[in-house]
């Protein structure tokens, strides 16, 4: 199962970073045992300024906000 989550690692008056990660987590059984994976990846950074907000890749290009499947309660305004 992999999901989007979005996490806010600045913040002050006029400037605000968040950091957009994949997260997946699976699990496997095997001779009776059980195994758990998981990982965060970073996929994206969001900066939100007093009068815009864009986004970048960790390739540092500018990503439509739009096509990243962020979560539902992540508020872009």
């Amino acid at each position: 199962m992999s999901n989007v989550r979005a996490r806010t690692v600045f913040s002050d008056h006029g400037l605000t970073v968040t950091a957009v990660e994949s997260v997946e987590f699976r699990t496997d059984r095997s001779n009776r045992r059980r195994f758990v994976f998981g990982s965060v990846r970073p996929v994206a950074v969001i900066v939100r300024e007093s009068d815009r907000t864009y986004a970048f890749d960790m390739g540092a290009q500018p990503v439509d906000i739009e096509q990243m499947n962020l979560p539902d309660d992540f508020d872009l305004d």
